[in-house]
């Protein structure tokens, strides 16, 4: 179903749920949802085969027709199906998932008539208007194991304690400032790259510098799209400055409007518009981030302005593909990590001195080889470190060189070095949230929880509302620990937010067994296997680093008892 055919759908209920296609909305106890187009699609779908198993394949083949989709595209709709029902996926009264099959629809749904009454329910071989329809055979449904890497990436996040404050002391004597989510003003949606670009380049450039403490970016663009006020998240992320912007992009023209704003008074220090042309963009974000930190009135150590200063690369063309290939690489699935290889290999074939994108080039084979994407991991990794060392001798003082050095330490079991790597990471940023997230995930398979803890709350306060990846770092420390139960709850609320996080999915099956809860270990085991069929254990001995090879024994030890293949 097109979205202009959900403009003129009717409206119908679903076990006692009022569903307006055309609104994109769904009411039912006492509340409202709203629907994204393709949830509401793939909703349609199921409604049109109620009872049938709908199989992953058939729901892409009809909503994506001729379309390259990421494995985790009909898991998300669904889960944001259930969201809208209040549904629960381990006793499902609307939405049942398959194991290895697909979804069902088991709510009773009834449609309204055109005189107003409740017309008949439509079955699996008949529709509402009476068509007959034929049964498509099942098809196979194709998936890959999809991991969540510690990477500068936005994407669903979770709320510490479920409010987003921090919980536990201020962060440091020093002047603390949030860069929201610049708004794309364009015609153009898929031009938000941009915008989400220079936001990021504005918070990094910002986190250089020492006199601040500058709020990650998963934090901030978990405000993307909302309708909160910058006064309300200044008091949830407990900052004393937030920076809130626009920009507009018309063909080889650019605008940027910025304003700094001290969120006790609720006033603006300074604000600016900046306008040109696209060459001369790295020009404009000079003097942007110069204004701002002269408006904050932090002083800079000349080593800090030098770096500041510094152009990552001299191609305009160059950086727009590397804000492309971020833009995909932010996603976690296999699909897009190639097409932000390939976005990273144009910037490269533009500008070969770009050692930023080497590095996030690097990030798409230390990805691929974690998240079981190749046969050959080992290959994966060298193809890694070549470019990263590549990044090194054009500029060694990037931070994220040091955090790739870190990654391909760790899953080479070379624990130490890949600690000292990520501190090095640090010490060149000292705001660089992920970097503290990821030395606390290489302590941890170091075998040394107590201080992962304590490295993990550094990332978390300056990252207050993390991604789920810091959670999972968390789990995973819990398992370690023993504490079974702790880390079965962590996963499980990454799950509630994010239940195509497989890795999540895993731990929390073994965890389960640890626990004694075999049957709910099992469940777990059946869901994953829905998302990856070809899921096999053999392929993931790699994807755990742990020193102590115990540990890896009792985890995999789990995961065969929650049913999954070796």
């Amino acid at each position: 179903m097109s979205e202009k055919s959900l403009s003129e759908a009717t409206s119908f209920q679903v076990a006692g749920y009022r569903v307006e296609p055309s609104l994109l909305r769904v009411y039912g106890d006492g509340s409202e949802a709203r629907l994204e187009a393709k949830a509401m699609q793939v909703l349609m779908h199921l409604v049109e085969h109620p009872g049938r198993v709908v199989s992953r394949a058939e729901l892409e083949q009809q909503l994506w027709p001729g379309r390259i989709v990421t494995e985790d595209a009909v898991t998300n709709a669904v889960a944001k199906l259930r969201r809208a029902f209040g549904d629960d996926a381990h006793h499902p009264r609307f939405i049942e998932t398959v194991p290895k099959s697909g979804y069902r629809l088991v709510a009773k749904v009834t449609r309204t008539a055109p005189d107003g009454d409740q017309a008949p329910p439509a079955t699996d071989q008949t529709t509402a208007n009476g068509r007959q329809r034929r049964r498509p055979g099942l098809a196979w449904v194709a998936g890959a194991l999809s991991v969540l890497l510690l990477l500068l990436a936005a994407t669903a996040f979770l709320e510490l304690n479920g409010t987003g404050k921090r919980t536990g002391p201020p962060l440091a004597d020093k002047p603390a400032v949030a860069v929201l989510p610049f708004e794309n003003l364009g015609t153009r949606p898929e031009q938000d790259y941009f915008a989400n670009g220079i936001t990021a380049d504005l918070i990094t450039a910002l986190s250089k510098v020492e006199g601040l403490l500058v709020i990650a970016p998963g934090s901030v663009f978990a405000y993307k799209d909302t309708e909160a006020q910058p006064g309300q998240i200044s008091r949830e992320l407990d900052v004393d400055y937030v920076v809130v912007g626009n920009v507009n992009r018309l063909g080889d023209h650019l605008r940027i409007n910025v304003q700094l704003m001290e969120t006790s008074v609720e006033r603006a220090l300074w604000g600016e518009r900046y306008s040109g042309v696209m060459d001369d963009v790295f020009s404009i974000q000079d003097r942007l981030v110069s204004a701002v930190i002269a408006a904050l009135q932090v002083q800079l150590a000349p080593a800090v302005r030098a770096s500041l200063s510094r152009r990552p690369t001299a191609s305009v063309a160059a950086y727009d593909h590397y804000l492309r290939g971020l833009e995909d690489i932010g996603s976690r699935a296999e699909t897009r990590n190639l097409a932000a290889r390939n976005q990273f290999r144009k910037a490269i074939a533009l500008d070969p001195a770009f050692a930023r994108a080497y590095t996030a080039l690097a990030l798409t084979y230390t990805r691929e080889a974690i998240d079981g994407w190749t046969a050959t991991p080992s290959v994966s990794l060298a193809q890694a470190e070549e470019l990263m060392e590549e990044a090194f001798r054009i500029d060694s003082g990037l931070p994220q060189v040091y955090f790739v050095r870190s990654q391909i330490d760790l899953f080479r079991r070379r624990h130490l070095s890949a600690i000292e790597a990520a501190e090095h990471a640090i010490r060149i940023d000292p705001n660089y949230a992920d970097a503290y997230a990821l030395s606390a995930w290489i302590l941890s398979y170091a075998g040394r929880p107590g201080e992962a803890a304590a490295a993990l709350d550094k990332a978390m306060r300056l990252n207050p509302r993390p991604p789920a990846s810091y959670f999972e770092v968390l789990g995973e420390i819990q398992f370690v620990q023993a504490r079974y139960r702790e880390s079965s709850a962590t996963f499980q609320r990454i799950l509630d937010i994010n239940p195509e996080y497989a890795r999540a999915r895993m731990w929390n099956a073994a965890a389960l067994v640890r626990a004694g809860l075999t049957d709910k270990a099992e469940w777990e085991a059946a869901e994953l296997l829905v998302a990856s069929p070809d899921f096999a254990l053999k392929r993931m001995e790699f994807a755990f680093p742990f020193k102590d090879q115990r540990t890896l024994e009792s985890l995999l030890d789990g995961l065969k008892k929650a049913g999954l293949p070796e």
